[in-house]
Protein backbone atom coordinates (compact mmCIF):
# COMPACT_ATOMS: atom_id res chain seq x y z
CA UNK A 1 0.00 0.00 0.00
CA UNK A 2 1.35 3.44 -0.94
CA UNK A 3 1.30 5.56 2.22
CA UNK A 4 3.29 8.00 4.36
CA UNK A 5 3.45 8.62 8.11
CA UNK A 6 5.01 11.33 10.27
CA UNK A 7 6.01 11.26 13.94
CA UNK A 8 7.50 14.13 15.92
CA UNK A 9 8.77 15.44 19.22
CA UNK A 10 9.60 18.98 20.34
CA UNK A 11 12.27 19.47 17.69
CA UNK A 12 12.37 16.85 14.92
CA UNK A 13 9.85 15.35 12.50
CA UNK A 14 10.51 11.77 11.36
CA UNK A 15 8.87 10.64 8.12
CA UNK A 16 8.51 7.17 6.60
CA UNK A 17 6.72 6.04 3.46
CA UNK A 18 6.08 2.97 1.36
CA UNK A 19 5.21 1.97 -2.20
CA UNK A 20 3.87 -1.34 -3.39
CA UNK A 21 6.68 -1.90 -5.90
CA UNK A 22 9.93 -0.34 -7.14
CA UNK A 23 9.38 2.80 -9.20
CA UNK A 24 10.81 2.84 -12.72
CA UNK A 25 13.66 5.34 -13.31
CA UNK A 26 13.33 6.67 -9.75
CA UNK A 27 16.45 8.33 -8.31
CA UNK A 28 14.88 9.24 -5.00
CA UNK A 29 12.14 11.34 -3.46
CA UNK A 30 11.47 15.03 -3.14
CA UNK A 31 10.14 15.81 0.35
CA UNK A 32 7.93 18.86 0.79
CA UNK A 33 6.82 20.64 3.95
CA UNK A 34 3.80 22.92 4.33
CA UNK A 35 2.36 24.90 7.23
CA UNK A 36 -1.01 26.65 7.39
CA UNK A 37 0.65 29.99 6.57
CA UNK A 38 2.30 28.73 3.35
CA UNK A 39 0.51 28.99 -0.01
CA UNK A 40 2.12 25.77 -1.27
CA UNK A 41 4.46 22.97 -0.14
CA UNK A 42 8.18 23.85 -0.04
CA UNK A 43 10.86 21.25 -0.84
CA UNK A 44 13.21 20.46 2.03
CA UNK A 45 16.86 21.43 1.61
CA UNK A 46 19.54 18.89 0.68
CA UNK A 47 23.30 19.23 1.02
CA UNK A 48 24.52 15.96 -0.51
CA UNK A 49 24.44 15.36 -4.27
CA UNK A 50 25.16 12.53 -6.66
CA UNK A 51 28.40 10.57 -6.75
CA UNK A 52 31.04 12.60 -8.55
CA UNK A 53 29.51 15.94 -7.59
CA UNK A 54 30.71 18.25 -4.82
CA UNK A 55 29.45 20.93 -2.46
CA UNK A 56 32.61 22.70 -1.34
CA UNK A 57 30.80 25.70 0.17
CA UNK A 58 28.15 23.50 1.83
CA UNK A 59 25.26 25.34 0.20
CA UNK A 60 21.87 23.61 0.07
CA UNK A 61 19.96 22.63 -3.01
CA UNK A 62 16.55 20.99 -2.65
CA UNK A 63 15.33 17.41 -2.55
CA UNK A 64 13.89 18.03 -6.01
CA UNK A 65 17.48 18.34 -7.28
CA UNK A 66 19.25 16.07 -4.77
CA UNK A 67 16.48 13.64 -3.78
CA UNK A 68 16.23 11.38 -0.75
CA UNK A 69 17.36 7.83 -1.58
CA UNK A 70 15.68 6.29 1.44
CA UNK A 71 12.15 5.49 2.56
CA UNK A 72 12.48 7.56 5.72
CA UNK A 73 13.80 11.03 6.50
CA UNK A 74 14.24 13.50 9.36
CA UNK A 75 13.29 17.14 9.01
CA UNK A 76 16.04 18.91 10.97
CA UNK A 77 15.08 22.36 9.68
CA UNK A 78 11.55 22.42 11.11
CA UNK A 79 10.70 25.10 13.68
CA UNK A 80 9.82 24.12 17.24
CA UNK A 81 6.17 24.81 17.91
CA UNK A 82 5.17 24.80 14.25
CA UNK A 83 2.44 22.65 12.68
CA UNK A 84 3.16 20.94 9.36
CA UNK A 85 2.16 18.24 6.96
CA UNK A 86 4.59 16.65 4.48
CA UNK A 87 4.37 15.38 0.92
CA UNK A 88 6.64 12.84 -0.78
CA UNK A 89 7.04 12.65 -4.57
CA UNK A 90 9.23 10.19 -6.56
CA UNK A 91 11.74 11.96 -8.84
CA UNK A 92 12.51 10.14 -12.11
CA UNK A 93 15.00 10.65 -14.90
CA UNK A 94 18.69 11.48 -14.83
CA UNK A 95 20.75 13.62 -12.42
CA UNK A 96 20.18 17.26 -13.37
CA UNK A 97 17.05 16.37 -15.35
CA UNK A 98 14.65 14.97 -12.77
CA UNK A 99 10.88 15.25 -13.03
CA UNK A 100 8.19 14.43 -10.43
CA UNK A 101 5.82 11.47 -10.62
CA UNK A 102 2.78 13.44 -9.47
CA UNK A 103 0.55 10.39 -9.78
CA UNK A 104 2.52 8.84 -6.90
CA UNK A 105 2.52 11.87 -4.56
CA UNK A 106 1.93 10.91 -0.88
CA UNK A 107 0.73 13.14 1.94
CA UNK A 108 1.17 12.71 5.70
CA UNK A 109 -1.15 13.70 8.48
CA UNK A 110 -0.57 17.01 10.25
CA UNK A 111 1.88 17.22 13.14
CA UNK A 112 2.89 19.88 15.68
CA UNK A 113 6.45 19.93 17.02
CA UNK A 114 5.90 20.39 20.73
CA UNK A 115 7.21 18.96 24.01
CA UNK A 116 3.61 18.58 25.20
CA UNK A 117 2.64 14.93 24.84
CA UNK A 118 -0.45 15.51 27.01
CA UNK A 119 -1.42 17.80 29.89
CA UNK A 120 0.61 15.59 32.23
CA UNK A 121 3.73 14.73 30.19
CA UNK A 122 6.21 17.03 28.47
CA UNK A 123 9.29 15.51 26.75
CA UNK A 124 12.32 17.54 25.66
CA UNK A 125 15.31 16.56 23.51
CA UNK A 126 18.31 18.74 22.78
CA UNK A 127 20.42 19.10 19.61
CA UNK A 128 23.71 18.12 21.23
CA UNK A 129 25.20 16.19 18.29
CA UNK A 130 28.56 17.81 17.46
CA UNK A 131 29.65 15.71 14.47
CA UNK A 132 27.76 17.82 11.93
CA UNK A 133 28.81 19.75 8.86
CA UNK A 134 26.86 22.71 10.27
CA UNK A 135 29.31 22.85 13.18
CA UNK A 136 32.25 22.42 10.81
CA UNK A 137 31.20 25.64 9.07
CA UNK A 138 30.36 27.47 12.32
CA UNK A 139 33.72 27.12 14.10
CA UNK A 140 37.35 27.93 13.25
CA UNK A 141 39.69 25.06 12.47
CA UNK A 142 41.50 23.41 15.36
CA UNK A 143 45.04 21.97 15.41
CA UNK A 144 43.89 18.58 14.07
CA UNK A 145 42.17 20.10 11.04
CA UNK A 146 38.67 19.68 12.41
CA UNK A 147 36.53 22.27 14.20
CA UNK A 148 38.14 23.84 17.26
CA UNK A 149 36.89 22.33 20.53
CA UNK A 150 38.32 25.35 22.37
CA UNK A 151 36.12 27.66 20.31
CA UNK A 152 33.12 25.37 20.84
CA UNK A 153 33.53 25.46 24.62
CA UNK A 154 33.75 29.26 24.57
CA UNK A 155 30.45 29.43 22.69
CA UNK A 156 28.50 26.98 24.84
CA UNK A 157 29.70 28.58 28.09
CA UNK A 158 28.35 31.97 26.98
CA UNK A 159 24.75 32.65 27.97
CA UNK A 160 22.79 33.93 24.99
CA UNK A 161 25.31 32.77 22.39
CA UNK A 162 23.46 31.71 19.18
CA UNK A 163 25.46 28.48 18.81
CA UNK A 164 24.75 27.58 22.43
CA UNK A 165 21.06 28.17 21.78
CA UNK A 166 21.11 26.10 18.60
CA UNK A 167 22.74 23.07 20.27
CA UNK A 168 20.64 23.28 23.43
CA UNK A 169 17.33 23.55 21.61
CA UNK A 170 14.58 23.67 24.26
CA UNK A 171 16.64 21.87 26.90
CA UNK A 172 17.39 25.05 28.85
CA UNK A 173 13.66 25.79 28.89
CA UNK A 174 13.03 22.29 30.23
CA UNK A 175 15.61 22.51 33.02
CA UNK A 176 14.66 26.01 34.15
CA UNK A 177 10.85 25.85 33.94
CA UNK A 178 10.24 24.68 37.51
CA UNK A 179 12.85 27.06 38.97
CA UNK A 180 11.26 30.00 37.18
CA UNK A 181 7.84 28.90 38.44
CA UNK A 182 9.18 28.80 42.00
CA UNK A 183 10.60 32.32 41.69
CA UNK A 184 7.46 33.76 40.06
CA UNK A 185 4.87 31.97 42.21
CA UNK A 186 6.71 31.74 45.52
CA UNK A 187 6.95 27.95 45.37
CA UNK A 188 9.93 25.74 46.16
CA UNK A 189 12.12 23.28 44.27
CA UNK A 190 14.03 20.31 45.64
CA UNK A 191 16.75 19.08 43.29
CA UNK A 192 19.20 16.18 43.31
CA UNK A 193 22.05 16.73 40.84
CA UNK A 194 25.22 14.93 39.83
CA UNK A 195 27.05 17.59 37.77
CA UNK A 196 26.63 21.36 37.87
CA UNK A 197 28.66 24.04 36.10
CA UNK A 198 26.41 25.67 33.48
CA UNK A 199 26.52 29.44 34.11
CA UNK A 200 22.87 30.05 33.22
CA UNK A 201 21.59 27.21 35.40
CA UNK A 202 23.89 28.05 38.32
CA UNK A 203 22.71 31.67 38.13
CA UNK A 204 19.09 30.62 38.38
CA UNK A 205 19.77 28.23 41.26
CA UNK A 206 21.39 31.15 43.08
CA UNK A 207 17.98 32.40 44.27
CA UNK A 208 17.50 32.39 48.07
CA UNK A 209 14.52 30.58 49.62
CA UNK A 210 13.36 28.98 46.38
CA UNK A 211 15.67 25.97 46.01
CA UNK A 212 17.01 23.18 48.20
CA UNK A 213 19.69 21.13 46.52
CA UNK A 214 21.40 17.80 47.15
CA UNK A 215 24.59 18.09 45.10
CA UNK A 216 26.91 15.14 44.60
CA UNK A 217 30.61 15.33 43.82
CA UNK A 218 31.71 14.86 40.22
CA UNK A 219 35.03 14.98 38.41
CA UNK A 220 38.64 14.62 39.44
CA UNK A 221 40.82 16.45 41.97
CA UNK A 222 40.27 16.92 45.70
CA UNK A 223 37.15 14.96 46.76
CA UNK A 224 36.64 14.12 43.06
CA UNK A 225 34.77 17.40 42.62
CA UNK A 226 36.47 19.45 39.88
CA UNK A 227 33.23 19.70 37.89
CA UNK A 228 31.08 21.13 40.69
CA UNK A 229 33.60 22.93 42.89
CA UNK A 230 33.04 26.48 41.63
CA UNK A 231 29.24 26.20 41.53
CA UNK A 232 29.19 24.59 45.00
CA UNK A 233 31.33 27.38 46.48
CA UNK A 234 29.16 30.09 44.89
CA UNK A 235 25.88 28.62 46.12
CA UNK A 236 27.19 28.01 49.64
CA UNK A 237 28.67 31.49 49.70
CA UNK A 238 25.35 33.06 48.76
CA UNK A 239 23.44 31.12 51.42
CA UNK A 240 21.58 28.73 49.13
CA UNK A 241 20.34 25.56 50.85
CA UNK A 242 22.84 23.02 49.46
CA UNK A 243 23.48 19.60 50.98
CA UNK A 244 26.85 18.20 49.87
CA UNK A 245 26.52 14.50 49.04
CA UNK A 246 30.18 13.52 48.72
CA UNK A 247 30.97 9.94 47.72
CA UNK A 248 34.10 7.87 47.91
CA UNK A 249 35.46 6.51 44.62
CA UNK A 250 33.25 3.93 42.94
CA UNK A 251 29.91 5.44 43.93
CA UNK A 252 28.17 8.52 42.51
CA UNK A 253 25.03 10.51 43.21
CA UNK A 254 23.91 10.23 39.62
CA UNK A 255 20.38 11.70 39.84
CA UNK A 256 19.25 14.69 37.79
CA UNK A 257 15.77 15.52 39.06
CA UNK A 258 13.81 18.47 40.43
CA UNK A 259 10.53 18.38 42.39
CA UNK A 260 8.26 21.44 42.44
CA UNK A 261 5.93 22.40 45.30
CA UNK A 262 3.50 25.31 44.81
CA UNK A 263 3.07 27.76 47.72
CA UNK A 264 0.88 26.28 50.47
CA UNK A 265 0.52 22.95 48.65
CA UNK A 266 2.22 19.57 48.35
CA UNK A 267 4.72 18.48 45.65
CA UNK A 268 3.00 18.09 42.29
CA UNK A 269 5.55 18.21 39.42
CA UNK A 270 8.80 16.42 38.61
CA UNK A 271 11.56 16.93 36.06
CA UNK A 272 13.84 13.96 35.41
CA UNK A 273 15.87 12.49 32.54
CA UNK A 274 19.49 12.13 31.47
CA UNK A 275 20.66 15.76 31.32
CA UNK A 276 23.43 16.87 33.66
CA UNK A 277 23.30 20.57 34.53
CA UNK A 278 26.51 21.41 32.70
CA UNK A 279 27.23 23.33 29.51
CA UNK A 280 28.33 20.07 27.87
CA UNK A 281 25.26 18.19 29.12
CA UNK A 282 22.97 20.85 27.71
CA UNK A 283 24.82 21.49 24.44
CA UNK A 284 27.42 18.84 23.60
CA UNK A 285 25.75 15.46 24.24
CA UNK A 286 22.43 13.96 23.18
CA UNK A 287 20.09 14.13 26.16
CA UNK A 288 16.44 14.08 27.20
CA UNK A 289 14.32 15.62 29.94
CA UNK A 290 10.85 14.53 31.05
CA UNK A 291 8.45 16.82 32.94
CA UNK A 292 5.52 15.05 34.64
CA UNK A 293 2.62 16.60 36.55
CA UNK A 294 1.31 14.19 39.18
CA UNK A 295 1.06 14.67 42.96
CA UNK A 296 1.64 11.05 43.97
CA UNK A 297 4.70 10.75 41.75
CA UNK A 298 6.09 14.09 42.94
CA UNK A 299 5.59 13.15 46.61
CA UNK A 300 7.46 9.91 46.00
CA UNK A 301 10.42 11.73 44.45
CA UNK A 302 10.37 14.21 47.35
CA UNK A 303 10.47 11.37 49.91
CA UNK A 304 13.51 9.94 48.09
CA UNK A 305 15.09 13.42 48.12
CA UNK A 306 14.57 13.59 51.88
CA UNK A 307 16.31 10.23 52.21
CA UNK A 308 19.28 11.39 50.12
CA UNK A 309 19.61 14.50 52.26
CA UNK A 310 19.43 12.49 55.49
CA UNK A 311 22.26 10.23 54.32
CA UNK A 312 24.59 13.10 53.44
CA UNK A 313 26.35 13.93 56.73
CA UNK A 314 28.14 17.28 56.93
CA UNK A 315 31.91 17.01 56.42
CA UNK A 316 31.68 13.22 55.96
CA UNK A 317 31.23 10.76 53.13
CA UNK A 318 27.71 10.03 51.89
CA UNK A 319 26.03 6.82 53.03
CA UNK A 320 23.74 4.31 51.32
CA UNK A 321 22.52 2.33 54.32
CA UNK A 322 21.02 -1.18 54.22
CA UNK A 323 17.68 0.40 55.12
CA UNK A 324 17.90 2.74 52.12
CA UNK A 325 18.82 -0.15 49.82
CA UNK A 326 15.94 -2.27 51.12
CA UNK A 327 13.47 0.57 50.58
CA UNK A 328 14.74 1.12 47.04
CA UNK A 329 13.94 -2.50 46.17
CA UNK A 330 10.21 -1.70 46.14
CA UNK A 331 8.69 -0.30 42.94
CA UNK A 332 6.29 2.64 43.06
CA UNK A 333 3.30 2.27 40.74
CA UNK A 334 1.06 5.00 39.39
CA UNK A 335 -1.57 5.59 36.72
CA UNK A 336 -1.00 8.87 34.88
CA UNK A 337 -2.96 9.78 31.75
CA UNK A 338 -4.26 6.19 31.74
CA UNK A 339 -0.64 5.04 31.33
CA UNK A 340 0.96 2.65 33.82
CA UNK A 341 4.02 4.29 35.37
CA UNK A 342 6.58 2.44 37.49
CA UNK A 343 9.33 4.25 39.39
CA UNK A 344 12.49 2.66 40.80
CA UNK A 345 15.28 4.16 42.89
CA UNK A 346 18.86 3.00 43.44
CA UNK A 347 20.94 1.65 45.06
CA UNK A 348 18.77 -1.40 45.66
CA UNK A 349 21.12 -4.35 46.21
CA UNK A 350 22.37 -6.00 49.41
CA UNK A 351 25.96 -5.72 48.21
CA UNK A 352 27.54 -2.27 48.33
CA UNK A 353 29.44 -2.80 45.06
CA UNK A 354 28.79 -4.78 41.90
CA UNK A 355 30.82 -8.02 41.96
CA UNK A 356 33.17 -8.51 38.99
CA UNK A 357 32.17 -10.74 36.09
CA UNK A 358 28.89 -11.49 34.33
CA UNK A 359 27.29 -13.61 37.07
CA UNK A 360 26.47 -10.90 39.61
CA UNK A 361 22.95 -11.21 41.06
CA UNK A 362 20.50 -9.27 38.88
CA UNK A 363 19.14 -6.12 40.57
CA UNK A 364 15.36 -5.92 40.85
CA UNK A 365 14.97 -2.81 38.69
CA UNK A 366 17.13 -4.28 35.93
CA UNK A 367 15.12 -7.53 36.16
CA UNK A 368 11.96 -5.51 35.52
CA UNK A 369 13.54 -3.80 32.50
CA UNK A 370 14.70 -7.19 31.17
CA UNK A 371 11.13 -8.49 31.48
CA UNK A 372 9.75 -5.53 29.53
CA UNK A 373 12.31 -6.06 26.77
CA UNK A 374 11.56 -9.80 26.61
CA UNK A 375 7.86 -8.97 26.11
CA UNK A 376 8.51 -6.81 23.03
CA UNK A 377 6.29 -7.78 20.11
CA UNK A 378 7.41 -5.57 17.19
CA UNK A 379 10.42 -3.40 17.96
CA UNK A 380 13.04 -2.17 20.44
CA UNK A 381 14.90 1.13 20.22
CA UNK A 382 17.65 2.37 22.52
CA UNK A 383 20.23 5.07 23.20
CA UNK A 384 22.94 4.39 25.78
CA UNK A 385 26.06 6.05 27.16
CA UNK A 386 28.34 3.39 28.64
CA UNK A 387 26.07 0.77 30.20
CA UNK A 388 28.82 -1.59 31.31
CA UNK A 389 28.28 -5.33 31.53
CA UNK A 390 25.86 -6.91 32.15
CA UNK A 391 23.34 -4.38 30.84
CA UNK A 392 20.15 -4.04 28.82
CA UNK A 393 22.17 -4.88 25.71
CA UNK A 394 22.21 -8.48 26.92
CA UNK A 395 18.42 -8.46 27.23
CA UNK A 396 18.01 -6.93 23.76
CA UNK A 397 20.28 -9.57 22.23
CA UNK A 398 18.27 -12.30 23.95
CA UNK A 399 15.01 -10.81 22.68
CA UNK A 400 16.36 -10.61 19.12
CA UNK A 401 17.54 -14.22 19.22
CA UNK A 402 14.13 -15.34 20.51
CA UNK A 403 12.14 -13.30 17.99
CA UNK A 404 14.08 -12.66 14.79
CA UNK A 405 11.22 -10.51 13.47
CA UNK A 406 11.91 -7.80 16.04
CA UNK A 407 12.86 -4.45 14.51
CA UNK A 408 15.79 -3.10 16.54
CA UNK A 409 17.63 0.20 16.21
CA UNK A 410 20.05 1.73 18.69
CA UNK A 411 23.21 3.69 19.30
CA UNK A 412 25.69 4.15 22.12
CA UNK A 413 28.77 6.16 22.99
CA UNK A 414 30.72 2.99 23.77
CA UNK A 415 31.95 1.37 20.52
CA UNK A 416 33.13 -1.73 22.38
CA UNK A 417 29.58 -2.40 23.60
CA UNK A 418 28.19 -1.99 20.09
CA UNK A 419 30.88 -4.19 18.54
CA UNK A 420 30.09 -6.93 21.05
CA UNK A 421 26.35 -6.50 20.37
CA UNK A 422 26.70 -6.99 16.63
CA UNK A 423 29.19 -9.86 16.96
CA UNK A 424 26.83 -11.81 19.20
CA UNK A 425 23.91 -11.25 16.84
CA UNK A 426 25.81 -12.21 13.70
CA UNK A 427 26.52 -15.60 15.26
CA UNK A 428 22.92 -16.66 14.68
CA UNK A 429 21.54 -17.56 11.22
CA UNK A 430 19.35 -15.30 9.12
CA UNK A 431 19.42 -11.61 8.31
CA UNK A 432 19.55 -9.73 11.64
CA UNK A 433 17.06 -6.89 11.87
CA UNK A 434 19.13 -5.29 14.62
CA UNK A 435 21.16 -2.38 13.34
CA UNK A 436 23.10 -0.42 15.91
CA UNK A 437 25.78 2.25 15.83
CA UNK A 438 28.52 3.74 17.96
CA UNK A 439 29.09 7.47 18.03
CA UNK A 440 31.47 8.47 15.24
CA UNK A 441 32.49 11.45 13.10
CA UNK A 442 33.90 12.00 9.64
CA UNK A 443 37.56 12.68 9.14
CA UNK A 444 40.82 11.18 10.22
CA UNK A 445 44.27 12.55 10.86
CA UNK A 446 44.96 15.86 9.16
CA UNK A 447 46.72 15.48 5.82
CA UNK A 448 45.64 11.89 5.26
CA UNK A 449 43.24 10.60 2.63
CA UNK A 450 40.53 10.42 5.30
CA UNK A 451 40.86 14.11 6.22
CA UNK A 452 37.93 14.92 3.96
CA UNK A 453 35.38 12.41 2.71
CA UNK A 454 33.23 13.00 -0.38
CA UNK A 455 30.87 15.88 0.55
CA UNK A 456 32.00 15.98 4.19
CA UNK A 457 34.83 17.81 5.89
CA UNK A 458 36.45 16.61 9.10
CA UNK A 459 34.03 16.79 12.02
CA UNK A 460 34.22 17.21 15.78
CA UNK A 461 33.05 14.12 17.71
CA UNK A 462 33.07 15.39 21.30
CA UNK A 463 33.45 18.67 23.17
CA UNK A 464 37.09 18.17 24.14
CA UNK A 465 39.76 15.44 24.01
CA UNK A 466 39.03 14.71 27.69
CA UNK A 467 35.25 14.37 27.26
CA UNK A 468 33.61 10.96 27.61
CA UNK A 469 29.92 11.41 26.88
CA UNK A 470 28.65 11.79 23.31
CA UNK A 471 25.36 9.92 23.41
CA UNK A 472 24.35 10.47 27.03
CA UNK A 473 20.72 9.30 26.86
CA UNK A 474 19.61 6.26 28.83
CA UNK A 475 16.55 5.25 26.81
CA UNK A 476 14.76 2.08 25.78
CA UNK A 477 11.55 2.36 23.72
CA UNK A 478 9.47 -0.77 23.08
CA UNK A 479 6.69 -1.18 20.49
CA UNK A 480 6.20 2.58 19.99
CA UNK A 481 3.50 2.14 17.31
CA UNK A 482 1.17 0.31 19.71
CA UNK A 483 -1.41 2.16 21.81
CA UNK A 484 -1.36 -0.44 24.59
CA UNK A 485 2.04 -2.17 24.44
CA UNK A 486 4.31 0.86 23.96
CA UNK A 487 6.90 1.37 26.72
CA UNK A 488 9.33 4.20 27.45
CA UNK A 489 12.20 3.58 29.89
CA UNK A 490 14.18 6.66 30.91
CA UNK A 491 15.75 8.49 33.86
CA UNK A 492 19.30 8.83 35.17
CA UNK A 493 20.03 5.07 35.28
CA UNK A 494 22.65 3.91 32.74
CA UNK A 495 20.71 0.62 32.41
CA UNK A 496 23.53 -1.61 33.54
CA UNK A 497 24.02 -3.61 36.74
CA UNK A 498 26.61 -1.27 38.23
CA UNK A 499 24.21 1.67 38.46
CA UNK A 500 21.80 -0.35 40.61
CA UNK A 501 24.56 -1.61 42.91
CA UNK A 502 26.63 1.54 43.37
CA UNK A 503 24.77 4.74 42.54
CA UNK A 504 21.95 7.03 43.52
CA UNK A 505 19.61 6.70 40.51
CA UNK A 506 16.01 7.03 39.40
CA UNK A 507 14.41 4.93 36.66
CA UNK A 508 10.97 5.47 35.11
CA UNK A 509 8.99 2.93 33.07
CA UNK A 510 5.90 4.29 31.28
CA UNK A 511 3.59 1.84 29.49
CA UNK A 512 0.64 2.69 27.28
CA UNK A 513 1.35 6.36 26.45
CA UNK A 514 1.79 6.30 22.70
CA UNK A 515 2.35 10.04 22.20
CA UNK A 516 5.24 9.87 24.67
CA UNK A 517 6.63 6.74 23.00
CA UNK A 518 6.48 8.43 19.59
CA UNK A 519 8.45 11.42 20.89
CA UNK A 520 11.15 9.19 22.34
CA UNK A 521 11.44 6.93 19.30
CA UNK A 522 11.85 9.99 17.05
CA UNK A 523 14.78 11.04 19.23
CA UNK A 524 16.30 7.55 19.01
CA UNK A 525 15.97 7.51 15.23
CA UNK A 526 17.41 11.01 14.97
CA UNK A 527 20.55 10.02 16.86
CA UNK A 528 20.75 6.57 15.26
CA UNK A 529 20.41 7.86 11.68
CA UNK A 530 23.08 10.46 12.32
CA UNK A 531 25.71 8.07 13.65
CA UNK A 532 24.91 4.84 11.80
CA UNK A 533 26.74 5.34 8.56
CA UNK A 534 29.43 7.56 10.08
CA UNK A 535 30.26 4.52 12.16
CA UNK A 536 30.06 2.27 9.10
CA UNK A 537 32.39 4.62 7.25
CA UNK A 538 34.81 4.38 10.18
CA UNK A 539 34.50 0.59 10.21
CA UNK A 540 34.43 -0.11 6.47
CA UNK A 541 36.17 2.82 4.76
CA UNK A 542 35.34 3.70 1.16
CA UNK A 543 32.66 1.02 0.85
CA UNK A 544 30.37 3.39 2.74
CA UNK A 545 28.04 5.88 1.06
CA UNK A 546 29.83 8.65 -0.89
CA UNK A 547 26.92 10.33 -2.62
CA UNK A 548 23.57 9.65 -4.26
CA UNK A 549 23.48 6.69 -6.64
CA UNK A 550 22.99 7.45 -10.33
CA UNK A 551 20.84 4.41 -11.18
CA UNK A 552 17.58 3.21 -9.58
CA UNK A 553 18.77 -0.35 -8.97
CA UNK A 554 21.84 0.83 -7.07
CA UNK A 555 19.75 2.13 -4.15
CA UNK A 556 16.09 1.13 -4.50
CA UNK A 557 16.28 -2.65 -4.60
CA UNK A 558 17.28 -3.25 -0.99
CA UNK A 559 14.12 -1.55 0.26
CA UNK A 560 12.04 -4.20 -1.45
CA UNK A 561 14.16 -7.10 -0.17
CA UNK A 562 16.22 -6.97 3.04
CA UNK A 563 14.74 -3.68 4.31
CA UNK A 564 11.10 -4.37 3.48
CA UNK A 565 10.29 -5.22 7.09
CA UNK A 566 11.74 -1.87 8.18
CA UNK A 567 9.26 -0.02 5.98
CA UNK A 568 6.43 -2.25 7.18
CA UNK A 569 7.23 -1.48 10.80
CA UNK A 570 6.66 2.26 10.40
CA UNK A 571 3.54 1.73 8.34
CA UNK A 572 2.01 -0.27 11.21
Amino acid sequence: MNQAVVLGNNDVAFLAWSYDAPIDDCLGFAVYRQSASQPSPTPLPAWVGFEGESNENWQPKTTEQWPVQKFSWRDLTAAAGATYHYEIVPMVGQPGYLTPREDLRLKTAQITLTPERSKRFRAYFNRGILSTQHLVHSLPQGPDGGPSSTSLLAHIKTVGDPLRGSLAGQQIEALTALLIRAIQEGGTCHGALYELNDPELVGLLDTPNRISLVLSNAGEGVDGDDTNRDARARLHGDGIDVTDRMFKSGHIGHNKFVVYTPPGDTPNEVLTGSTNWTYTGVCAQSNNALHITDKRLAKTYKAYWDLLQSQSPQNAKATQTPEMRAGDRKPHNFTIDKAKVQLWFSPNTDLQNKPPGPDAPRPVDIAEVYNRIAAAKKGIFFLLFQPGSPSVLDAIIAAQNTNQELFIRGAATDPQAIGDFETRLIQRPGDPMARVAAAAAFGGKKGTADDQFAFWEKELLKSSPEAHAIIHDKIVVIDPMSDTDCVVITGSHNLGYRASYNNDENLLIVKGHRKLAEAYVVHVMDVYDHYRWRWLRQEHGNNAFQGLKRTPDAWQGKYFSTLQREIAFWMS
